[in-house]
């Protein structure tokens, strides 16, 4: 009999325990907020110059999002994606990677101010992504969606302006997701001031998105 009490004994301690260990992987767990920084002064997409693919000619589009990642939990953490979600005018959801580009700078008549790109390392910045309790990481990403065949692979725009899903994952798998609105820039005016930008190839963009037929 005390033995069948001291066992009740340890398994309720034991819950107890977990419980009290949950409560605080809980409380300390990083918890990452993803926004736009200055939503109406940064956030580009452009129109880039067309491609090829298996001999059909392609329709290349480009996005700038300023992002800033904070952490409100009490546990550092580390980013391991940031990636863009982009719908299309067929509704399909495309998943778009960072891509490398030069240090995006401006030039003022008074100042000439240098961007990070998030998770690149310059000399300017150290490239770290991560991000201590309390604390953000924020930078410049690049992402190239390519598509060729009918009109439904083109993404949605509404105006002049794509919404898209920047989706941050952290090392411990929490995701978190923010709708960006971007307005569309003139390229002329990108290519002043990210270097190089239009040399970006399809080769480390990956094979475009489409198919052959017509369809829109």
């Amino acid at each position: 009999m005390i033995d069948r009490l001291l066992a009740y004994a340890g398994l309720a301690l034991g819950l107890v325990n977990g419980v009290f260990l949950l409560r605080h992987y809980v409380r300390d767990r990083p918890s990452l907020r993803v926004e736009p920084i200055h939503p109406d002064t940064y956030q580009w997409w452009l129109r880039l110059p067309p491609g090829e693919y298996q001999g059909q000619q392609t329709r290349r589009y480009g996005f700038l999002p300023y992002i800033d990642v904070t952490n409100r939990g009490l546990r550092r953490v580390s980013l391991s994606s940031w990636r863009l979600c982009v719908r299309t005018r067929g509704l399909r959801r495309i998943e778009l990677k960072p891509m490398n580009i030069t240090e995006p700078i401006w030039q003022g008549e008074r100042i000439t101010k240098v961007f990070p790109v998030l998770g690149q390392k310059s000399p300017l910045y150290s490239g770290s992504t991560v991000v201590e309790s309390g604390c953000g990481v924020s930078g410049v990403s690049y992402y190239v969606y390519e598509c060729y065949g009918g009109q439904g692979w083109d993404p949605r725009i509404k105006g002049d302006r794509i919404h898209a899903d920047v989706v941050v994952t952290d090392v411990f798998g929490g995701v978190s997701r923010t709708r960006f609105s971007f307005a569309l820039k003139d390229l002329a005016f990108v290519e002043k001031f990210i270097e190089g930008i239009t040399e970006i190839h399809r080769d480390k963009a990956g094979d475009p998105a489409g198919s052959g037929d017509a369809a829109t």
